[in-house]
């Protein structure tokens, strides 16, 4: 049978987008109807939420992708923390107990058609939900897509024990894991953010640190490491100057892996044609140039969660808003200086 919390209540409050547009016009908090809890053979679980962190994609989102019909309301977000009130007998054994603290993701296709997790109650597969045991519940929020993210970048690249890495962006909600990533894997990091995150950078780890607003970054970076090269750029913010100057600071074996849209949308998408397609020849950059999507993935998740709760990394919050306060949490992430994740706090105590 489910096991099953018999308290859950029949409405809850969500987040929704009433059309197209920023946040602080397009989104309204109301009262929808709480997901019905799983079939007693169902794999799903119910999950009330804690904390869910916002992603620096979601107001292109609101803006630009159109509300499909028979949907339901959209709800945007990905990442969640929360404690499980009813799952299925097909769950996963380790999320049967009720109670058991979480992080959980939405998979991409259904965000896309607005069923998101900034709400009160979320009901997803087991296989998208990982336990957690003794995180901080806002900062386990942001395991999935942070540390995804940044799992994907190392293992893209292929950091190691030895290697000398840049990571562009070393403040920010990737950045930030990123660094403390790659040290564990024994590679010497030089950060890059501006001056007034130094403090966090090198709290984090960094073996160098570089203040962008001091200097032109890419004559920096040819300057000072033109006889030491990095092996790897891992560029979180999206610069193309940065790749297009690489072969003056970077081995010639060495690549760029972005994950950043500083340009904008249409700009990163032309720059990335250019950048993986252009031969040399025709004025192309003699180095590689990696990017790719970053889905969340729950294998990396559990790999994460392990790593916190033993005290190797931590997921930095750069602010909690209450529920209530989501579009001054849309806000503040949108002005791209948030150090680490920003999180809207959605239960109520």
């Amino acid at each position: 049978m489910a096991a099953q919390i018999p308290t859950t209540p029949s409405e809850m409050r969500a987040w929704i987008r009433q059309h197209r547009g920023p946040a602080n016009s397009a989104l309204k908090l109301t009262t929808i109807p709480t997901p019905t809890a799983p079939e007693s053979t169902s794999q799903d679980v119910l999950i009330r939420v804690s904390h869910v962190s916002l992603q620096y994609s979601t107001e292109f989102g609101l803006k630009t992708i159109p509300s499909l019909p028979l949907t339901g309301p959209w709800i945007p977000e990905l990442e969640l923390s929360g404690s499980i009130v009813a799952a299925g007998s097909g769950a996963p054994a380790e999320l049967r107990d009720l109670g058991t603290q979480v992080v959980a993701f939405q998979n991409i296709p259904a965000l896309m058609l607005g069923h998101g997790v900034l709400a009160e109650y979320v009901r997803l597969p087991g296989s998208q939900v990982v336990r957690i045991d003794g995180i901080e519940m806002a900062s386990a929020s942001g395991i999935n897509g942070a540390g995804s993210t940044a799992m994907k970048m190392i293992r893209t690249a292929g950091v190691r024990e030895g290697h000398r890495v840049l990571v562009n962006g070393a403040s920010g909600s990737v950045g930030s894991v990123l660094v403390q990533l790659c040290k564990l894997r024994g590679a010497s990091v030089v950060g890059v953010a501006s001056g007034g995150n130094e403090e966090m950078v090198r709290w984090l780890g960094v073996d160098e640190f570089i203040d962008y607003k001091k200097h032109e970054l890419p004559v920096y970076l040819t300057q000072e490491y033109r006889e030491k090269p990095f092996d790897f750029v891992l560029d979180c913010v999206g610069s193309q100057a940065l790749f297009a100057n690489s072969p003056a600071y970077l081995k010639p074996e060495g690549a760029v892996v972005n994950i950043g849209m500083l340009e904008g949308m249409f700009g990163t998408a032309c720059n990335m044609l250019f950048n993986t397609w252009l031969p040399t020849w025709l004025g192309g950059v003699p180095r590689r140039y990696i990017t790719f999507s970053t889905p969340p993935a729950r294998d990396d998740a559990v790999y994460l969660a392990r790593l916190i709760e033993e005290g190797h990394v931590r997921v930095p919050v750069d602010s909690v808003f209450d529920m209530e306060d989501a579009v001054h949490a849309y806000e503040r992430i949108s002005t791209k200086r948030a150090r680490g994740k920003v999180v809207i706090k959605v239960c109520r105590d």
